[in-house]
């Protein structure tokens, strides 16, 4: 009891520290990134729904549903955000606890996250921006993934009164349901989401298989199942409610409109056009734009949407002075298209560009239009050679790497809220008042006794301490792996073996995220773009991953202290030798253990 109360003293004192971090850091709103974090403050404003601006649906609302949320709670953005990393750091200490049942990783779970240094990082942690947000929640979602893996979600009716039962079931698919919508949140975050779907879809399958592997009548087992379900089925009810949002006020049932429906469509087939000039940093050349428009009657009679992407805005004078960059044909589509059809009529838009569409896919069928012969990872990415795409291996390791040691692309905080500047003035201080933050006093020193300087200060030790443990970290996955490959050889199906799966597959998924990032990113030329879109995604999984490794890695040394007093005890009267003997456990039991 004495060891219990300092733990919980110790970890009191560990979560005060760590607001007070919250509280003098402080968020940082950057109001003149008309693109970025002033277009989805815009979202948040209670005049959104009836907006005229060209960009009102260029990107996924859900951070601007946050901060309606963070408005309308009337809480200072520093303690809604310390908030959110409280309960991702509470969320995966418990899943990891129903995991493996060791107490002390919990603990070292719970710190790993609340003291996580992207929550202070300057871009990825304190800019009031949707990748700030991603990170928690994406250890949120992987903590719910964990649980439901873990969860009962149906016991059997009879050993148990059946008001237990009905109470138990309630339970169940009330957090199933809380799964789904927490995964459609996430999805709805940003506009390449769609890469979170495998793994989700994964994790219910493998549910799915646990449930029928379990004892049970037929009955039962269908019930389960059908209650296992229920993520899906509110991931889909959740962004559908998004698009149903966005048909009423807007006329189209999309999440956005520059990577989805028929604009994207367009600007996909125009990265298919055979080109000599495309290149990893020039996707829509000049020649591209030029053939689609050659082959396109319907194009072709709105001639001022193709002249405005050619002479206009990013491409002004010419496209071939300034060829327009990575994904900016999809910005330039937006400002074009409000310039001719105009983007308050959505549906007359997406009827012409499924025309223009059809015209272009028949050219590429009857040889009018030659489709490139490079590689391509998605639709919305440029096509590459096999050259190129080697290329992407090194930038890839680079940020697996980056993501453990935080050695060369992380920023300490540093940007600061204002309010003296000029022609932004009354946009800036909308977007303050929105925060809950005080326009006249944006960054007070809540603390005393700690200011900037020294919570600063402060970071760069846990960022040191954050690379020591990670490395630590990986020399115990490392070891999961040789035991788990062992374990496997002999059949010995147990948890850590379990565990170290999981946690192999969470690093290979990063990696493919990895590696898709760079794909997109190259053409920006900064390593600290790289970073900002790549390490925030991947610290989730990677962190999950590394603190599975250490649940793991106790259970398989259990494993094998449980396999040597095994051989030790059966060899003698089975004459047979040691490395044959084998457990109790099977793959089914250990996945109704799971």
């Amino acid at each position: 009891m004495p060891s219990q109360c300092i733990l919980a003293v110790l970890l009191t004192l560990l979560t005060f520290g760590r607001l007070a971090l919250s509280l003098t850091l402080h968020m940082w709103y950057a109001y003149t990134q008309r693109a970025d974090d002033a277009l989805l403050m815009s979202y948040s404003l209670p005049e959104y729904p009836h907006s005229h601006d060209y960009y009102k649906l260029a990107k996924n609302q859900a951070y601007g549903f946050f901060l309606r949320f963070v408005s309308w709670s009337h809480i200072n953005i520093d303690l809604v955000y310390f908030g959110v990393w409280l309960l991702a750091a509470l969320c995966t200490a418990f899943a990891l606890y129903r995991f493996f049942h060791i107490t002390w990783l919990a603990v070292v779970s719970y710190c790993y996250i609340l003291y996580n240094p992207l929550a202070f990082e300057n871009w990825l942690g304190t800019r009031i921006y949707r990748n700030s947000l991603i990170v928690p929640s994406l250890f949120i979602l992987l903590a719910l993934l964990v649980l439901y893996l873990t969860s009962t979600p149906l016991p059997q009716s009879g050993k148990f009164r059946p008001f237990i039962v009905g109470t138990w079931v309630a339970g169940q698919v009330l957090f199933y349901c809380l799964l789904g919508a927490v995964f459609a949140f996430i999805y709805d975050l940003k506009e390449d989401s769609v890469w979170l779907l495998p793994m989700f879809v994964f994790v219910v399958i493998v549910k799915l298989i646990q449930i029928l592997r379990m004892h049970g009548s037929w009955m039962y087992r269908g019930i389960a199942l059908s209650i296992c379900l229920l993520p899906l089925l509110s991931a889909a009810v959740t962004v559908k409610a998004v698009t149903t949002y966005n048909k009423r006020n807007f006329g189209i049932a999309l999440l956005n409109t520059r990577t989805q429906g028929q604009v994207a469509g367009f600007v996909s087939r125009v990265y298919q056009v055979k080109s000599d000039h495309q290149t990893p940093y020039i996707w829509a050349p000049a020649d591209s734009l030029d053939a689609v428009e050659r082959v396109s009657p319907t194009l072709q009679s709105k001639p001022e949407i193709m002249d405005y992407v050619q002479h206009k805005d990013f491409a002004a004078p010419d496209i071939h002075i300034h060829p327009l960059e990575g994904d900016f044909l999809t910005w330039q589509m937006i400002a074009a298209i409000d310039n001719s059809i105009g983007m308050d009529h959505e549906p007359q838009i997406q009827d012409f560009f499924r025309s223009v569409n059809q015209e272009i896919d028949a050219a590429f069928h009857n040889g009018d239009l030659k489709h490139t012969n490079k590689i391509a990872l998605s639709s919305s990415l440029p096509a590459r050679t096999p050259a190129q795409i080697g290329d992407l291996f090194g930038p890839s390791f680079d940020m697996m790497g980056d993501t453990l040691t935080l050695a060369r692309y992380y920023e300490l905080p540093h940007n600061r809220n204002t309010t003296n500047i000029g022609k932004h003035a009354i946009p800036n201080r909308i977007g303050l008042r929105q925060l809950n933050i005080d326009i006249h006093n944006p960054n007070p020193q809540v603390l005393p006794w700690l200011n900037m300087e020294q919570a600063r200060a402060i970071v760069q030790v846990i960022v040191v301490i954050y690379r020591i443990a990670n490395l630590a970290a990986c020399l115990a996955f490392a070891l999961t792996l040789v035991l788990g490959a062992k374990q496997l050889w002999y059949k010995h199906w147990n948890v850590g073996l379990a565990a170290t799966g999981l946690s192999l597959c969470l690093v290979l998924y990063a990696f493919v995220y990895a590696f898709s990032v760079a794909w997109f990113i190259e053409y920006t030329r900064t390593a600290y773009y790289q970073f900002f879109f790549t390490v925030g995604s991947i610290t989730p999984l990677i962190g999950v991953a590394l603190l599975l490794s250490l649940g793991s890695l106790v259970s398989l040394q259990q494993a094998e202290t449980l396999n040597s007093r095994a051989q030790h005890r059966r060899a003698p009267h089975r004459g047979q030798p040691s490395h044959k003997a084998r457990t109790n456990l099977t793959l089914p039991r250990v996945i109704r253990q799971l």
